[in-house]
């Protein structure tokens, strides 16, 4: 156990090493090295359930996602994302399934392999779309936190279609839905009321930590009891306490949070990908039920299939609502066609995709093999690499080419973000310095450091009117910043002192920790916190 683990971690920080140092696609680096580590010899069998991916590693990644994306921007791409995660979802499952029946697979088999890859992957677009914009980057993220819970509810569909456990009809597909978003949305709503509740009394902010961490499994867990999404509701769940966590969670809670969830989603997406490289093998070794060549010629028919469909629901969808929406507002949301290829290309398929199928029983309930699991096995793995592989590639070029024409109204929204930031900068220490003479009252504060404290709200003030002033502020902020350059130097100045005054045998180590800390803390007062994928 203690090998394998060793394994997986060097692998991981291999292969994202090799990414960067060469610009490489990771999840593509990670699963050629997961691979290469399946062959190593000696080495044990790594095998991972895949309910413990969906029911461990899907919540956790998640939860994080919806702490980290804007409900605002959800809310103004509601119908889109809505649209994309739930019924563009059942059309490529759908017509994945029509075309793999063509290719020849049976329909059970391609109605599976449908349901696997209908849904994007949050951590893959998380992983490879960089360069797109920030309203795109919101639907894409919000789609893929969405489209999960739509897609186990397919494949379920599908499974009992493949098993002829249940007579699939219209009343139990519609039940089977409304079951899953209603109850998922409900339970969700629920949790994070109640933990919210809760959290406001935790006061230690390692137990509020802990508490956190466990909250997206009570989601999940409790909406699977009931037979709703548990996707769903940990999604909610995590909308809600973005909304709601800011206005209790203490300094200490919000500063341990980001680098322990990041350094955590960071190890998990990695993993993920090294799973399909270890799978692979294997995967390729298993095929019994068809040939090689049928299954490869099977891959990219469903692969084409998949990539069309999304691109023909896209389209479709738009010219619906241009047709029947003719208000002002909508008007201002339309997107060019670059746009929409961008939406497609970055519609990447991932380890989730696998997990699910992976989680298709090896037996029927008569004790024999499940027919073609190889195969679907197979297939869904070749997609998802193709995803990858394909999409990663074009992606770029498809990005610079939306550039090279940009939408007209990209430029105003991306102007009115940026004036938010600089109007929350500037109101905020306005209303500072307003309370502050009846802070030092109340604290009874000599007016020295009165002064001291009033002097950096203000310096905070000049820097944000300067951002719109003219030539004279302007010449403020350059002069503004210049001090912040000297700070930075300053403290890696301090630094440097204080480690060697350690070496030196005159300082302890703890400190020397101590101090560095302080040193930390006063440099992310300058450059901002720390930017965690």
């Amino acid at each position: 156990m203690v090998e394998i683990l060793i394994v997986i971690g060097a692998a991981i920080i291999i292969g994202n090493t090799i990414a960067e140092k060469f610009k490489l696609i990771a999840p593509l680096v990670l699963i050629a090295v997961g691979a290469l580590v399946s062959f190593i010899p000696h080495l044990p069998p790594i095998t991972v359930d895949p309910h413990l991916v969906l029911s461990v590693f899907l919540p956790l990644l998640l939860y994080w996602e919806a702490l980290n994306i804007s409900l605002r921007g959800i809310k103004r791409t509601f119908r889109g994302i809505m649209l994309n995660g739930t019924l563009m979802v059942i059309f490529v499952a759908v017509s994945v399934g029509l075309v793999g029946h063509l290719v020849g697979l049976t329909l059970g088999a391609a109605l599976l392999i449908g349901a696997a890859v209908g849904p994007t992957d949050a951590t893959a677009v998380a992983a490879l779309g960089k360069g797109i914009s920030p309203r795109q980057m919101i639907v894409l993220r919000a789609e893929s936190l969405i489209n999960d819970g739509t897609a186990l509810v397919v494949f379920a569909l599908a499974l009992e279609y493949a098993t002829d456990e249940v007579k699939i009809t219209a009343t139990h597909a519609i039940g089977s839905f409304l079951l899953s978003f209603v109850g998922g949305a409900v339970v969700g709503l629920a949790v994070g009321w109640v933990i919210a509740r809760i959290g406001r009394f935790v006061e230690s902010y390692m137990i509020a930590s802990a508490f956190r961490m466990v909250t997206p499994f009570i989601a999940f867990f409790l909406a699977e009891e009931i037979e709703a999404s548990g996707v769903l509701a940990v999604v909610v769940t995590g909308l809600y306490m973005a909304q709601v966590g800011p206005k209790f969670v203490s300094m200490q809670s919000r500063f341990l949070a980001r680098p322990v969830w990041g350094v955590a989603s960071y190890i998990l997406n990695s993993l993920l990908f090294l799973l399909v490289g270890l799978y692979l093998p294997a995967t390729v070794r298993g095929l019994n039920s068809d040939s090689l060549t049928h299954a490869l010629l099977a891959t990219v028919a469903i692969y084409c299939a998949m990539m069309l469909a999304r691109w023909i629901f896209g389209e479709t969808i738009i010219r619906l609502i241009r047709m029947l929406d003719r208000r002002p507002s909508q008007k201002l949301r339309r997107t060019t066609v670059f746009e929409r290829l961008v939406s497609t290309v970055a519609g990447f398929r991932g380890a989730i995709s696998l997990a699910v199928v992976f989680s298709i029983p090896e037996t029927l309930a008569n004790g024999e093999p499940f027919p073609y699991r190889d195969q679907i096995i197979f297939v869904t793995s070749g997609v998802v690499i193709l995803s990858l592989l394909v999409q990663g590639l074009l992606l770029p070029k498809v990005v610079e080419l939306t550039q090279k024409n940009p939408n007209p109204l990209e430029a105003q929204r991306s102007q009115a973000d940026a004036e938010e930031f600089k109007e929350a900068v500037r109101t905020t220490a306005e209303r500072v310095l307003e309370d502050l003479p009846q802070l030092v009252e109340e604290l009874d504060v000599p007016q020295g450091p009165a002064d001291r404290v009033r002097g950096e709200w203000e310096r905070k003030l000049t820097i944000a009117t300067s951002w719109q002033a003219g030539n004279e502020e302007n010449e403020r902020a350059a002069e503004v910043s210049a001090e912040n350059a000297l700070r930075l130097r300053v403290i890696q100045s301090a630094r440097q002192h204080i480690i060697d005054l350690r070496d030196a045998g005159r300082i302890d180590d703890e400190v020397l920790i101590a101090m560095m800390d302080r040193y930390d803390i006063e440099e992310m007062r300058l450059v901002g916190p720390i930017e965690m994928e």
